[in-house]
């Protein structure tokens, strides 16, 4: 069975440049769309909706979204590791 992309993202890209660099910018981001584009997952900041959506490049039908708060919260967590 398939992870979510998000729990993909977070175990097997996420580095610690991406993760200082979402961090940044999503303590940058009041109003507007983000769009990340990495090797394998983009990730789109949406300040208007309040969203994170962890897409996989490979399968355009897989997606993970959450709140912001919610991916900030595992950016941390993941930097605490």
């Amino acid at each position: 069975m398939l992870r979510p992309p998000l729990d993909e993202f977070m175990t097997g890209e996420l580095n610690d440049f991406i993760r200082a660099q979402l961090l940044t910018a999503l303590e940058h981001l009041k109003t507007g769309r983000r769009y990340f584009t990495y090797n394998s997952f983009n990730v789109l900041l949406d300040a208007d909706a309040g969203t994170a959506t962890v897409e996989d490049v490979f399968a355009v039908d897989r997606q993970s979204t959450v709140m912001l708060e919610e991916l900030r919260t595992h950016l941390r967590t993941a930097e605490d590791s």
